[in-house]
């Protein structure tokens, strides 16, 4: 699956991982030690928001359940979003986590 880099928003990097599509990016990076932070879980706070500056086109917004807030189009709620099936593996996603 596709490479995510996340960044904080001293453009240090805080993790790489390579994605799958049965988790959300929030749940993955963590996971990868980039300390996203959640709080509703659920896609309604913009606690998880990241700005996404490479690969928009891969994300799923709602892979593992829908969006209760609106975010602008550059931007993605980690707890909610995945990565779209059938993304190809060279395809890389660089996010910004805005609360780290």
């Amino acid at each position: 699956m596709a490479k995510v880099t996340v960044k904080d928003p001293a453009g240090n990097v805080m993790a790489q991982f390579e994605a799958n599509s049965e988790e959300s990016l929030g749940t993955q990076a963590q996971e990868a030690g980039a300390p996203i932070p959640f709080s509703c879980g659920v896609g309604a706070c913009r606690t998880c928001v990241c700005k996404v500056e490479k690969g928009l086109e891969y994300i799923d917004r709602e892979a593992v359940g829908p969006m209760h807030i609106m975010v602008e189009d550059d931007e993605n709620l980690t707890c909610v979003s995945g990565i779209k099936p059938g993304t190809a593996a060279d395809a890389e996603i660089v996010v910004v986590a805005e609360n780290l």
